[in-house]
């Protein structure tokens, strides 16, 4: 008898642990219908980053099962977004003709008036951005704060009096709108100046009394808000920059010993892996920032992720081999290799037509190709523009006027040139010597006076 009483205890916990299996929710159901959609997917945004694209049926439905960490994201519809909150066992409805999207858009289900709100709060905004930005910009100390503060109590107003919206939600807005004011605060005198052109506009000590404290170390918030980690980076932007300055260290690893002082570990990880990550690539002392990201970092994965990047910058330190670039299309036409400027310098600008800071260094760029001309050097510009632009590199090449070797890279940023160089963002100015090998992997810039002096030492 006990035997029996043991086995059906067990069926009765085993059938009980299924149920409560099955109860467990980790997950968000998004569905709906696009009419007119200009597009066959949609895409689900965080940071301006795509992280899922949900398919669209030829109806225009979709339906789809999202584990993502809770928080704000946008779902992109072509050139539409909607703000949107994910948090596990939601089920949200979207439904918009894509011909008229603002009067059509319509959120439902589940979770539907967070993201409702967030629908609200993106509409206000573009007052300051859109409609009446300008005037905003240009308007007093007093009248400025006081359209904050009015948007601010509008939006509070409508978390407090919704009982449907998620108390954490709630939490989170509140210091997010908080942080929002404080700072658009920050920028009132820049873009006082800026639109009302007065370069002497200076704003009181008592208008940026309520920014003086603010917290940088609150990780939940950081996670939520786009503009509490705005305003985190800024701070330790503007702390490198006095660092440089009374200690004379190179900006960017100012940068790392600035935010190394931040306490909260996900924090402090998280600015510094989004810096090396990037900088690491470009910065001129490789060594001393790799040795300085780890003096701070504690994040064992992120180590190793810079850790293999630095190992691979160091296959382009200053006196290896050059990698190679061969049979690259010439603008002249035929095509050119690397080898066939041996025995000269060789000055390599990897540029694209849509790079804005690119196209600003062109006329330093022929500036300095006509003072060195005839001279010991070859400077070669590689455009890394998508198939797609091609005849855009050549229009672009022909109406600028831009001289010395014009080369299209075969494979745009996947070309084993710009992959073997780590190159994560352009422009990107390389030098080498006559026998190939590095001089500089990363070379000054044409509009700076370092890339002359760099020459006359090279006696050029």
């Amino acid at each position: 008898m006990r035997k029996i009483i043991y086995i059906l205890c067990t069926l009765v916990l085993i059938a009980s642990c299924k149920e409560n299996k099955q109860e467990t929710i980790d997950y968000v159901i998004v569905s709906g219908k696009i009419e007119n959609a200009a597009e066959a997917s949609l895409k689900v945004n965080k940071n301006y980053k795509p992280v899922v694209e949900i398919t669209l049926n030829t109806d225009g439905t979709f339906t789809d099962t999202l584990r993502l960490r809770t928080g704000t994201y946008s779902i992109q519809a072509g050139k539409n977004f909607i703000p949107v909150y994910i948090k596990e066992g939601r089920n949200i409805n979207i439904n918009f003709n894509a011909s008229d999207f603002k009067n059509s858009l319509t959120i439902t289900g589940i979770g539907a008036p967070e993201t409702n709100f967030l629908i609200l709060k993106s509409k206000e905004k573009e007052q300051f951005y859109g409609e009446v930005g300008q005037k905003f910009y240009a308007s007093g100390e007093k009248e400025y704060e006081n359209r904050l503060q009015k948007f601010k109590t509008k939006l509070e107003q409508v978390l407090d009096t919704d009982s449907e919206i998620d108390s954490t939600f709630k939490a989170l807005e509140k210091k997010d709108l908080n942080y929002f004011r404080l700072d658009m605060l920050l920028k009132h005198q820049e873009m006082y100046r800026y639109f009302a052109n007065d370069s002497t506009y200076t704003v009181s000590k008592d208008f940026l009394k309520d920014v003086e404290n603010i917290s940088l170390e609150e990780e939940e918030v950081y996670n939520y808000s786009a503009t509490y980690q705005g305003l985190v980076a800024s701070h330790y932007q503007k702390e490198a920059k006095k660092i440089q300055d009374e200690q004379g260290k190179d900006y960017d690893i100012a940068y790392l010993n600035a935010v190394g002082k931040n306490s909260n570990d996900y924090i402090r990880n998280t600015l510094l892996f989004k810096a090396a990550e990037f900088t690491l690539t470009f910065t001129f002392d490789k060594t001393t920032y790799y040795n300085d990201f780890l003096k701070y970092s504690t994040n064992e994965e992120n180590n190793g992720q810079i850790t293999k990047l630095y190992n691979e910058l160091q296959l382009t330190a200053e006196g290896q081999p050059s990698p190679k670039f061969i049979d690259y299309e010439n603008y002249k036409g035929g095509t050119s290799s690397l080898d066939d400027y041996k025995g000269k310098y060789v000055f390599i600008d990897v540029w694209a037509t849509w790079c804005g800071p690119c196209l600003y260094e062109v006329p330093f760029l022929q500036e300095i190709e006509k003072k060195y001309h005839n001279k010991n050097i070859e400077f070669v510009s590689i455009s890394v523009d998508a198939e797609r632009d091609h005849d855009k590199w050549k229009k672009m090449v022909e109406e600028k006027g831009m001289g010395g070797v014009q080369l299209y890279a075969d494979k745009s940023f996947d070309s084993d040139f710009a992959k073997d160089y780590v190159i994560k963002g352009i422009p990107k100015f390389i030098l080498l010597d006559p026998e190939g090998k590095i001089v500089r992997s990363n070379a000054p810039k044409p509009s700076n006076k370092d890339l002359i002096t760099l020459f006359n030492e090279l006696g050029i």
